[in-house]
């Protein structure tokens, strides 16, 4: 016996290692996947490490759990019951008689209220479904925003320590040539003046690199103060969404999963109504008995019995919960139809943002960038050797740093914009490009 219990517990220890070595394997493949934040797999992280969607998923549980309580045939369980009695001899003569009664009944639904709860836990299920997938999708987005965020906040920290640097060279060639005597040194503290807000930006563009990057991390389920490492990437809007802009319509609309979640909400509640209005029919309980009476004489017999309904407010008819769900699924439709257009109009507000985003981000050519960017890094040499003004240098030192801020601004602006139309286009987001 001792023996066959080790033998038991070394099959218990080995099912259990073959249970969680999977799991095991399968947490560590996403946590490894997930060590590298990159485009292609932002959101789906994102969205395995999010506690919302966990939380509808429960709900779809939730939801499953109430389908498996409408899943019985009858409404409850078979009642067996069961008495007694031994009587004991009298002075005529009989003797003592064993009496007893035994009776087997089952509650019968006739009114088809199985069928009106089945759908209604049907559509719930597919309610929370919907929840899910729609949860889903925001969640992608918001990584896929914190993701360009993080990005823009390292475009806009390049350009300001490159701008941080020339300040400084300009500055320093000013200040020699004043202390040279063939410059003045006014212009040698405007130009140290440009190079101070030069330092300001640069330290700016720091925090708001440290503050995207926290966001990103805190969406990827880490401990914010150590952001994970993110491959380099560019500010390129996800891809389809010249598509999505040209074929905004209603119809994409209604496909929403939030405005699906509503719909079957509605039919949920129809359903329930329909069982509530259903329950005012009684169920029929069916039973068979047998017994053994006083004069020792056995009986077998079968009995109907039927629940005498009341009118309400004597009796209780349901009228007042099949009401309250009627309301409830005209609620629900009545909000799916405002949801319809909510969606619709910033369908169309998230198309026209995305088509001015791509025009103004057109406007800052290649060609133009580069020539900016030739015309600061010369600036310096072209004040120490004195083709330009100080002061002239300062003034157009501030408009093309502009240009280069404004070019990252507006990238980051077409991104976010692809992102907000794909969400209101219901386009797929998780693995997008």
């Amino acid at each position: 016996m001792e023996f066959r219990g080790k033998i038991r517990d070394c099959a218990v220890l080995a099912a259990l290692i073959l249970l969680l070595s999977p799991a095991s394997a399968r947490a560590e493949g996403s946590a490894s996947g997930c060590a590298v934040v990159t485009r292609a797999n932002v959101a789906s992280c994102a969205v395995a490490a999010s506690a919302s969607v966990a939380a509808e998923r429960e709900g779809v549980a939730a939801a499953g759990g109430r389908r498996a309580a409408a899943a019985p045939w009858f409404p409850s369980n078979p009642t067996l019951s069961f008495r007694g009695g031994r009587r004991a001899a009298d002075s005529e003569g009989r003797g003592p008689v064993f009496n007893y009664y035994a009776s087997l009944s089952q509650e019968i639904d006739v009114s088809g209220q199985r069928g009106s709860r089945r759908s209604a836990a049907d559509a719930e299920v597919a309610a929370r479904t919907s929840d899910v997938v729609a949860t889903k999708r925001r969640v992608a987005a918001h990584a896929y925003a914190a993701y360009f965020d993080a990005l823009a906040a390292r475009d806009a920290l390049e350009v300001a320590k490159r701008l941080e640097a020339t300040g400084a060279d300009v500055a320093k060639a000013t200040r020699a040539r004043a202390e040279a005597g063939v410059g003045s040194k006014l212009d040698a503290e405007i130009t140290d003046a440009a190079a101070l807000r030069l330092v300001q930006s640069r330290i700016h563009a720091e925090r708001e690199q440290r503050v995207a990057l926290a966001t990103l991390t805190t969406l990827l389920g880490r401990d914010p103060t150590q952001p994970p490492a993110i491959a380099s990437g560019d500010l390129e809007p996800l891809g389809g969404s010249d598509a999505l802009a040209a074929s905004a319509n209603l119809r994409i609309v209604q496909e929403r999963p939030e405005v699906k979640a509503l719909e079957h909400e509605q039919r949920a509640h129809a359903s329930r109504a329909q069982a509530l209005r259903r329950a005012v029919f009684p169920t029929l309980t069916l039973s068979i008995y047998a017994e053994n009476d006083g004069y020792n004489e056995r009986v077998l017999g079968a009995g109907l019995a039927l629940p005498l309904p009341l009118p309400q407010p004597v009796g209780r008819t349901y009228v007042g919960e099949a009401a309250e769900s009627e309301a409830l699924a005209r609620q629900a439709g009545a909000l799916s139809l405002q949801l319809t257009r909510d969606l619709s109009n910033a369908l169309a507000n998230a198309a026209a943002a995305y088509e001015a985003a791509r025009a103004e981000a057109a406007l800052f050519t290649p060609e133009r960038i580069t020539r900016t960017e030739r015309i600061i890094a010369d600036m310096a040499a072209e004040v120490e050797a004195g083709r330009l003004a100080v002061r002239d240098a300062v003034l157009a030192q501030q408009q093309l740093m502009d240009v280069l801020r404004a070019r990252v601004e507006a990238r980051h602006g077409l991104a976010i914009a692809s992102v907000e139309l794909s969400l209101a286009a219901g386009a797929p987001l998780e693995g997008a490009r």
